[in-house]
């Protein structure tokens, strides 16, 4: 059934290209902004633990910290439309200010992407698509026991594009289709304040600023197919 599905994709790549007036290949890289859920502090009287800081429950809202990403990209076009896509690695980080120190919360990731886009102004365009993601690392600082999560997951992505041809860059809003469910998070009272806490329930999401340069650009206009090489030159731009 793989290897049936593996000649599918291959196919209707092909297909694309065939019918496509230009490919370009490149590479990406740029800055994250994370949301997550907040953390629920249980205080003394509700189990928290003896020496617990502050002695009554409360909410942490997850702080957005800059994190990075950086991959590759394949942009098919057409005369208004475009398929991009692109395979990235991405770390994402976000804090709590618990009483005594900050808990830092760190995950990372490989996405892919595939979206479709269409050409509003030159040279803005719109765009959207899943991006489907293989998470590999998630941790909280001061946590006593490895965080459960999901190791896939599936977001939606839309955006705008800005492109000048050997260059560009775009913004894009990610939400996660798949929901982080609660679960409970001990941690060490001594360093942090917070004994026993839960993080809830959420649905990730972020804004995502990126840079990109074409590398190799492949026309398939008039006389045949144009490879355009050498990204310093200022005639490719």
């Amino acid at each position: 059934m793989k290897k049936k599905h593996s000649i599918l994709v291959l196919l209707l790549f092909n297909f694309t290209l065939l019918f496509s007036q230009e490919f370009s290949i490149g590479i990406k890289g740029g800055l994250n902004f994370n949301n997550i859920g907040e953390l629920y502090h249980i205080g003394f009287a509700n189990g928290g633990g003896v020496g617990v800081i502050p002695f009554e429950d409360i909410y942490y809202k997850a702080r957005n910290e800059s994190s990075y990403h950086f991959g590759g990209l394949l942009t098919i076009d057409f005369k208004k439309v475009f398929i991009r896509s692109e395979i990235n690695f991405t770390t994402l980080k976000n804090s709590y200010p618990l009483a005594k120190k900050t808990s830092y919360w760190t995950s990372s990731k490989i996405d892919i992407p595939i979206l479709i886009g269409v050409k509003i102004y030159k040279p803005i365009s719109l765009y959207v698509g899943p991006a489907f993601s293989k998470i590999s690392k998630m941790k909280l600082d001061g946590a006593e026991h490895p965080l459960y999560f999901k190791k896939s997951a599936i977001n939606l992505n839309t955006g705008i594009l800005v492109d000048f041809g050997r260059f560009g860059f775009d913004v894009r809003y990610e939400y996660g289709l798949k929901s982080f469910d609660d679960q409970r998070v001990d941690i060490v009272r001594a360093i942090y304040g917070t004994n026993v806490s839960y993080l809830l329930k959420y649905n990730p999401s972020q804004i995502i600023v990126s840079l990109h340069i074409n590398l190799l650009k492949i026309n398939k206009r008039e006389r045949g197919i144009k490879v355009v090489k050498g990204w310093r030159n200022h005639k490719n731009l």
